[in-house]
């Protein structure tokens, strides 16, 4: 039982967050995308992928940076803290990827690889997780985005060193399967060792959410790729065709070929159904069909993807298949266990499915479900809340104080991982950053739309605690309506946004010096447990970070209008 391990930052050279960045010369490598000849070879011939020779030299690596402050101060203000651990967080999440700032020994780390955590026993986190390390890589894709005007060509290296390694395990026999039966089935492989060869020992396999999560990271690269073309940047980049038929089309075959199998979930426990598997595979097969398209894949293969896509959504929907039911207002994130009354169905993962199967930044996208704003994901905050808070007791004192406030939040109550063995949960960095994060994209999404608020029956408990909105029902499902920029309007976001911070400030308590996070914090004495310096937890508050200040922006750009 490994419980979470997310996201992982490829290796490099970097420009840390908030106009403080590193400077690092071009990364070269002499190795280009394996061809299909050699892909196979790794794949079929029992070779194992060789060691980096010599390791990745990083030339005028500068120690100091502009702005840049290596000593971290704890006893900050909350909006000073705010920036000070995002970039902290981004630089030490850094140093989890073989080269870079790292000092992970090269004989022993490919790379392209990002590790979950350094921490090597009690728990061994020494691995390359599929999930962790596309969630890692897409970091870097948003942080370039958000920096235009940064040097860039370092982290594209790196990105690339991580498709060439995927490349390369998608080929690799491990004991999920091999690449080129009928499902593909060796793409279920959750993690690697370090050294990109394959894990031997038991586990909870086959995963079917890497995959997906490597389509949507990957997309995402050619996508910004295909935006510095389009803004005439004279960029060397790899052939996006070739990325696309080596590595997004076996992801997707994958995916099309799976989706319909029980399989484990991201906290690799249970062997099921799981709404966070189900629906960035859904996503996954959107944004493979737009690849598809451009690079004008078979029309029988584009009739495949829209198919799948179609049954999928279907199934999602589904009222028998118990992602939602009548009975409870929240997401029941694997139906299996709440049949068997063994879970609620409360889960975390319901939060990290609807932040990752959706691109608020774009708009409103209505062909994939459960977005942040849609009922049962507000009341899967509100209901994970009301039962941590009790549940907890580091909760408690702070509910004491004021009544809507967040929480630190675990994974699902009846959890018993510890971060060593089993006893019973924690709350987590990235559960409790993710209720923050889906908060903080709410308002975002309903000022960039310019929307108003609809209260419903089904919404009514969140924005009734939250905003303090009364309980009026009409005979419709309408309760009420804040009409965009109204007072009432721009009163309730306020009170959402200090919500959403509220969450944030659980946590500034709990990091430890130097800004370092760990898996989970003690529900009793709020001391840090479990694997050290877990990337997930880095990337996820950089995330969280990152949405913060979109949202603010975007309330401080409408503030000026007025």
């Amino acid at each position: 039982m490994r419980m979470h391990k997310l996201v992982m930052v490829v290796a490099a050279h970097v420009s840390a967050l908030n106009l403080i960045y590193l400077v690092f010369a071009t990364l070269r490598t002499k190795d280009s995308l394996l061809d299909d000849q050699n892909s196979e070879k790794i794949g079929y011939q029992g070779s194992k992928p060789t060691l980096n020779e010599p390791p990745v030299t990083f030339l005028g690596y500068q120690t100091t940076f502009p702005g840049y402050q290596t000593s971290y101060t704890s006893d900050l203000g909350f909006e000073a803290w705010i920036a000070q651990q995002k970039n902290r967080s981004f630089h030490l999440m850094l140093e989890n990827i073989a080269s870079c700032l790292s000092n992970l020994p090269p004989q022993e780390v490919l790379h392209g690889i990002v590790i979950a955590s350094p921490l090597r026993d009690n728990p061994n986190y020494f691995f390359n997780w599929i999930r962790d390390s596309a969630l890692t890589i897409r970091s870097l894709i948003h942080h370039m985005s958000d920096n235009p005007d940064l040097p860039s060509s370092a982290f594209r290296s790196i990105i690339e060193l991580y498709i060439e390694l995927n490349i390369r395990l998608q080929r690799l026999p491990n004991r999920s399967g091999i690449f080129n039966d009928e499902k593909r089935s060796g793409l279920g492989e959750p993690k690697f060792l370090p050294n990109g060869c394959s894990f031997e020992e038991p586990w909870g396999r086959p995963q079917s959410d890497g995959p997906a999560l490597r389509i949507l990271t990957v997309s995402s690269y050619l996508n910004y790729l295909k935006s510095l073309k389009e803004s005439n940047d004279n960029t060397d980049s790899r052939d996006a065709s070739s990325i696309y038929r080596r590595l997004i089309k076996p992801d997707l075959e994958y995916v099309m070929k799976n989706w319909r199998t029980e399989l484990f979930d991201l906290w690799e426990e249970i062997r099921s159904f799981h709404f966070f598997n189900a629906l960035v595979q859904l996503r996954s097969i959107k944004d493979g069909l737009a690849l598809a398209m451009e690079f004008e894949d078979s029309q029988e293969f584009l009739k495949t993807l829209r198919t799948n896509f179609k049954e999928l959504k279907e199934f999602i929907l589904d009222p028998s298949t118990g992602f939602y039911s009548r009975r409870v207002a929240h997401i029941i994130e694997t139906p299996s266990l709440a049949l068997r009354q063994e879970r609620s169905g409360l889960d975390a993962a319901v939060l990290l499915a609807s932040l990752h199967a959706h691109d608020t930044e774009v708009g409103v996208d209505d062909c994939i479900p459960f977005d942040i704003d849609e009922s049962h994901i507000l009341n899967t905050i509100t209901a994970m809340v009301a039962d941590m808070k009790n549940r907890y007791p580091i909760n408690k004192k702070a509910s004491e104080q004021k009544q809507h406030l967040g929480a630190a939040l675990g994974r699902y109550p009846e959890d018993v991982y510890d971060g060593y063995a089993s006893s019973e949960g924690n709350p987590w960095f990235i559960c409790t950053v993710s209720a923050s994060e889906v908060l903080y994209k709410l308002v975002f999404k309903k000022l960039h739309a310019k929307s108003d608020i609809v209260v419903t029956k089904d919404t009514r408990e969140f924005y009734s605690g939250v905003t303090k909105i009364p309980h009026r029902v009409n005979s419709n499902r309408e309760i009420m309506k804040l009409k965009y920029g109204s007072k009432q309007y721009n009163s309730a976001l306020y009170n959402i946004l200090e919500y959403s911070d509220s969450f944030m400030k659980c946590l500034k308590n709990h990091v430890g010096n130097g800004g370092h996070m760990l898996e989970q914090f003690n529900r009793n004495t709020g001391y840090m447990q479990g694997a050290n310096d877990l990337t997930w937890s880095y990337s996820s508050f950089v995330s969280g970070a990152r949405w913060r200040t979109k949202a603010y922006e975007m309330v401080r750009a409408i503030q000026k209008k007025k």
